[in-house]
């Protein structure tokens, strides 16, 4: 049956319709809680090149939203300071967003989302590639590329995390790149992954693990005689050459490289706040997690089935590399080594070994993180992987024993399973928890961690003030800031709204997404005076994602 239809067809009207449904719902989501942070960083950096042009007119336009952006947003990092941020987005947005003189605020807001939306979308075409490329099942490649476009997570996030996500993605298309590499080694696929490992790096120091894995892939295959020790200086000399060049070419922070402090170089990348975040019902410094932080958020907020299928696609993997370093001879090796029999091993060897050195990293070198596994989402596609992987073996035995029709059902259910979550928590899908989680559990956690929530609270805020010559006054019991979630409102609205931080004597409203510094028990900046009355709770599936609190006349 599967065999029978046009595939090629099925995904082309599968990928319109993702397309169109994007395009539909870009502008439903908030407004994140480092986006104008990005947005700073992107004027900053194209007035910084511009000053060494002649276009005037243009760097006095530049120049001008980025004095507005200080004006409006005083305390927002400097990205001087922060200089180890990639411009790969954010510069080509603020460039867009001169170019068209763009001066609403929700328009530029939801052009980036639309641009992280677009750049999702490629790579799940490059994911799709890599499944292709990997698994002959035509329902399991379907299910796979599924599972990567709508774990709700990862699908909330692709319509307003432009530093997560934008990783995630080059990360996909610079391994699809990496695979093409692995089938045909030539000039051309090795620029391309240079090209692509160079702005992973630069979105997130993490990527600079690809030029390096490569270099141990080459040497290992050296150590079984597929090449000469010539060869490997060659292959060694192209990679880092071609990757350093195109890392240069566009990274601020590559251009202080001093190669005589080259380690000291790295220290800015392990930069931390000193705050503590709740987890699991108490309150950790960022810098002290406990070691299953990380793999209790990926446990928590990634459905299920997924999870289970990665499971057993993990131990698959495991299994074949534990058996081939086992049985590792010194006098014979097999055409194509000891690690791996085929290009599919080899892939998953790849795949295999990049997500348990990333977890180990996370888990045993006390790595700060907050906001949940956000700055680990690129683990999505080693997860995902893995689910494909756990999915076609399972798959392959079970046809054995139960008619195809049912596990196309089966398959089907999968697919309405995660259709209906997001619709369920739409615009709220980065906030996804898993359903055996209980109201109790989740609060264990902080929900709201992006702080997408704070426009939707300020929409209804604007909604239950009908006199809209009244001026309201907003309180924020919460640490994340409040004042700019406004700017996803129209404009007219905007100005309607006086923010007065903790000062709740002069507020009308309260809000809190209970995101806090500290444990809320000990801060009296967060408790709700007595004389506000809840109004409004927001709740998904069980989970309370914000309050609103209305002054009591």
């Amino acid at each position: 049956m599967i065999a029978k239809f046009n595939f090629r067809l099925f995904l082309w009207l599968f990928f319109i319709i993702y397309f169109l449904i994007g395009i539909i719902i870009f502008k439903d989501f908030g407004v994140g809680i480092e986006e104008h942070f990005q947005r700073h960083n992107g004027f900053y950096w194209l007035n910084h090149l511009l000053s060494f042009t002649n276009f005037e007119n243009f760097k006095n336009l530049v120049n001008l939203k980025y004095q507005q952006i200080l004006f409006a947003d005083p305390d927002l990092p400097d990205p001087n300071f922060f200089n180890f941020y990639g411009i790969v987005f954010d510069l080509p947005l603020a460039f867009i967003e001169t170019y068209f003189n763009i001066e609403n605020s929700k328009f530029y807001f939801e052009i980036r989302h639309l641009a992280i939306f677009l750049i999702f979308f490629i790579s799940s075409l490059f994911f799709l590639k890599i499944l292709i490329n990997r698994f002959d099942d035509k329902l399991i490649i379907f299910l796979g590329l599924f599972f990567y476009i709508f774990s709700p997570r990862i699908f909330g996030d692709s319509f307003h995390n432009n530093k997560d996500i934008l990783f995630l993605s080059i990360l996909t298309i610079a391994i699809s790149f990496l695979f093409d590499l692995f089938m045909k080694h030539n000039n051309k696929n090795l620029i391309l992954f240079c090209l692509f490992a160079a702005f992973a790096s630069s979105s997130r120091i993490m990527g600079i693990y690809l030029p390096i894995i490569l270099f141990i892939f080459y040497y290992l295959e050296f150590l079984i005689k597929k090449f000469s020790l010539k060869e490997l200086i060659i292959r060694t000399t192209k990679l880092f050459t071609i990757f350093m060049f195109f890392l240069y070419l566009h990274y601020p922070y590559m251009w202080k490289l001093n190669i005589f402090e080259f380690f000291s170089w790295f220290k800015s990348f392990f930069y931390w706040m000193d705050m503590d975040i709740l987890f699991n019902g108490k309150y950790y410094n960022i810098k002290y997690l406990p070691r299953l932080y990380l793999p209790t958020w990926i446990f928590i907020s990634t459905p299920f089935f997924i999870i289970i299928f990665s499971l057993f696609g993990a131990f698959i993997s495991g299994k074949i590399i534990f058996n081939r370093l086992i049985n590792i001879k010194e006098t014979k090796i097999n055409k194509d080594g000891d690690l791996w029999k085929s290009l599919n091993e080899k892939k998953d060897f790849f795949i295999f070994v990049s997500f348990f050195s990333f977890i180990s990293y996370a888990i045993f070198l006390n790595v700060a993180m907050l906001s949940g596994w956000r700055h680990f989402y690129f683990l999505h596609l080693f997860i995902i992987y893995f689910s494909t992987l756990g999915m076609s073996v399972s798959y392959k035995y079970l046809k054995k024993y139960i008619n195809l029709n049912l596990l196309i059902i089966t398959s089907l259910l999968f697919i309405a399973s995660l259709s209906y979550t997001n619709y369920k928590f739409h615009p709220f899908q980065s906030l996804y928890f898993v359903n055996f989680l209980n109201h109790e559990s989740v609060n264990k956690f902080q929900v709201d961690t992006p702080s997408i929530s704070r426009s939707n609270a300020l929409k209804f805020i604007h909604e239950i003030e009908r006199d809209n010559n009244k001026k309201i006054y907003v309180a924020n019991a919460s640490w994340t800031p409040l004042y700019n979630g406004k700017d996803m409102l129209k404009s007219d609205y905007q100005k309607r709204f006086i923010f007065v931080g903790q000062e709740y004597d002069q507020a009308d409203y309260i809000y809190t997404n209970f995101i806090y510094k500290a444990d809320e028990k000990y801060n009296k900046n967060f408790r709700i005076p007595k004389n506000f009355k809840k109004i409004d709770d927001l709740m998904i599936n069980d989970i309370l994602i914000y309050s609103i609190y209305k002054k009591e006349k």
